[in-house]
């Protein structure tokens, strides 16, 4: 549904000298945000006043990443529930023509304001069975 660009800075590397564990959920973030910007939404407006909260997230690494390097993260959406979807991600380092890791967040329609969760916008799951068409 959506792919995402990123270079590899040295804020981004670990002990090891390489992307650091927690930077691929940075990662995921600016992946997910771009995606919403590009449909004229966000993490604090996904429609009918509904926010996104994270609920959980799953990585699986499957190679390292070097300064410099170009990871490509494309995301898709699907699964939903009745106040939940998942965002399924695939990071690519086009650097090394290598698969970095794949990953999965759940992500909760959030109401900040009563601190509780709420459906998904309806408008939300119509720009997501559009794209789906189109693929």
């Amino acid at each position: 549904m959506h792919r995402f660009e990123t270079v590899v800075r040295v804020t981004d590397l670990n002990y090891g000298n390489h992307l650091a564990n927690h930077v691929v959920q940075v990662y995921l973030q600016e992946a997910r945000m771009d995606f919403l910007r590009a449909h004229g939404l966000s993490e604090f407006n996904v429609g009918q006043g509904a926010s996104l909260i994270q609920g959980d997230v799953a990585i699986v690494y499957q190679s390292e990443g070097f300064l410099a390097d170009v990871i490509e993260i494309s995301l898709t959406v699907a699964e939903f529930g009745n106040a939940s979807f998942d965002m399924y991600y695939q990071l690519l380092n086009l650097t090394r023509n290598a698969p970095l890791a794949i990953a999965k967040t759940r992500m909760v329609c959030f109401d900040y304001g009563l601190r509780t969760s709420i459906p998904v916008p309806k408008s939300f799951i119509s720009i997501i069975h559009g794209l789906t068409k189109t693929q």
